[in-house]
């Protein structure tokens, strides 16, 4: 959307959100409504991942065309942070070396001083027999090829090339700043954090007193996800499972009956599953954080229209200017 305004931009994304939650019968005051564009539309993703273009002459590294499989080189991408799109060149030499790799992966980490590489396939790496740290990098920039460092709100949290996390760092003070303010003081309740990642709401709602019961399946991230307890010192207030939502959420409900429970399913919504496992423990707060507003329109109808509860607010939070993604953060309370 690039040749878009961005103001025009995030307005079409506010009118998209709205008119799939029209479709599926749920209606929103502008009172009920919260919305937060991008603090800066431009050089905002800390995470890359560069196809190899390979030829006589060595390796370039680009993106997918539109609509094929096919990639094209390019120099730069201007949503990119600098420490990616700075480093090209000379990743181009280690996609040269790395025969085997197809893809290279990258992660700024160390607040912009540290860039953490990976390659698919992942021992491509290894047999360039590359020594990164002779490698040169945009000036105060440091090689990871292992995990590097995340910081927030006073906390840092080690993250590795497999995990999740938000890839806009600068917008994601006011996206998990949302979903702590609609969770409310949870100071001695219990709650279920579902697709809990590395763990760093977990970590923020554990240090205010909360007794947090974390559900990932990514084996990666729940690795991290107790790391990131530990380094923070709150591995006594966190149970960390490595595990399906939809395998496990309905037991997980029945024995620890939570305040709150928040999810932050992929792309695809959460499954009937666990929307009806929701429906029948009704906890008195859901908070949903999705990325598709088509599937989150989908599920509040089902938690709101034919289930127990009322949507009172629902965020708009732009995460990825310059497409048509956007975050959303809706709160549910039981009736």
């Amino acid at each position: 959307m690039q040749h878009i305004a961005y103001e025009r931009q995030f307005q079409l994304k506010v009118e998209a959100v709205v008119e799939q939650l029209g479709r599926q019968g749920i209606t929103l005051t502008p009172s009920q409504m919260g919305l937060f564009p991008a603090l800066d539309p431009w050089r905002y993703r800390w995470r890359g991942e560069f196809h190899v273009l390979r030829s006589e002459s060595g390796a370039r590294l680009g993106f997918n065309r539109a609509r094929s499989w096919t990639p094209i080189a390019v120099q730069d991408c201007l949503i990119h942070h600098r420490a990616i799109t700075e480093a090209l060149p000379e990743l181009e030499q280690i996609a040269a070396a790395a025969r085997d790799a197809t893809v290279l992966h990258l992660t700024v980490g160390a607040g912009g001083k540290e860039l953490l590489l990976a390659t698919k396939p992942a021992r491509a790496l290894k047999e360039a027999d590359l020594s990164l740290q002779e490698r040169a990098l945009p000036a105060g920039v440091n090689w990871s090829n292992s995990t590097t460092s995340l910081e927030w709100r006073g906390h840092s949290y080690r993250v590795s090339p497999e995990s999740f996390i938000q890839v806009n760092r600068e917008m994601m003070e006011q996206l998990y700043g949302c979903i702590l303010t609609q969770l409310g003081d949870m100071g001695g309740c219990t709650v279920i954090d579902a697709y809990a990642g590395i763990g760093v709401l977990a970590v923020e709602l554990a240090g205010s007193g909360s007794r947090v019961i974390c559900i990932e399946e990514n084996p990666a991230a729940a690795r991290m996800g107790r790391l990131n307890m530990e380094l923070n010192g709150v591995e006594g207030e966190v149970e960390f499972i490595r595990a399906s939502v939809d395998d496990v959420l309905s037991s997980l409900l029945s024995q620890h009956n939570p305040d709150a429970v928040l999810v932050d399913p992929p792309r695809a919504g959460c499954s009937s599953k666990v929307v009806a496992a929701l429906a029948l423990a009704g906890p008195a707060r859901i908070v949903y954080v999705s990325c598709d507003p088509a599937t989150l329109a989908r599920d509040l109808r089902l938690l709101c229209v034919s289930g127990p509860y009322r949507l009172s607010y629902l965020a708009q939070v732009d995460m990825f200017p310059q497409t048509w993604h956007v975050e959303c953060v809706a709160t549910l309370v039981r009736e």
